[in-house]
């Protein structure tokens, strides 16, 4: 707990030093939280992701936490879905949900040898269950109203199509990964729609 007390202190404190670096004097309140909120994101994805594939590096499995998390990450910007509370949970669950997972993913695969027939199953299984649910809005990723459902939805079938024709041509291997990343996506929708609900500003 006093570990996790201090990360968030060194991050506060870094965020701070960017914030007054960038902002300007003649910034509206609005602007300066809006500032604020930006440097937010982006330390705590940069965060997110030097610990992430620093755990990938020390179980030897960047390149198939890479295809995982790119396969998750092309659905995830236009289905969004639930988000854990806290930059600590986050990752931890992250953590967890790649560099681990897909560890023991790719050591079972080694043992199981799953065939390219049961894949395409799956991953047509996974793809439609995105495609029934998405998108499901969060708290800090409304869905703002039906025109921008629609936009979501018309992005996400455009991303859903360019995974089916990388997962065409892919080896047995990275069908199994880009499968893996859209259950991600998958059981996200799920969380959201079973523990929060979709949430919009209409």
């Amino acid at each position: 707990m006093m570990n996790a007390k201090r990360e968030e202190s060194v991050i506060y404190r870094l965020e701070n030093t960017l914030f007054n670096l960038l902002v300007q004097e003649n910034y509206s309140a609005l602007e300066k939280e809006k500032l604020r909120f930006g440097i937010q994101i982006v330390l705590s994805e940069l965060i997110k992701l030097l610990i992430i594939y620093l755990a990938a590096i020390l179980l030897d499995c960047v390149l198939p936490t890479f295809i995982t998390h790119l396969a998750f990450l092309i659905l995830r910007q236009v289905c969004l879905g639930y988000h854990f509370n806290g930059l600590f949970t986050c990752i931890v669950w992250s953590i967890i949900t790649f560099p681990v997972a897909v560890k023991c993913l790719m050591e079972l695969h080694h043992h199981l040898n799953f065939s390219s027939a049961t894949l395409y199953v799956i991953f047509c299984i996974f793809l439609l269950m995105v495609y029934l649910l998405a998108p499901k809005g969060t708290v800090n990723q409304p869905i703002i109203n039906e025109k921008h459902c629609r936009f979501l939805r018309k992005k996400m079938c455009f991303r859903m199509l360019l995974l089916i024709g990388v997962f065409f041509f892919s080896s047995v291997e990275i069908k199994l990964l880009i499968s893996y990343g859209v259950l991600i996506e998958v059981i996200m929708l799920t969380l959201q729609t079973t523990i929060k609900g979709d949430v919009s500003n209409e």
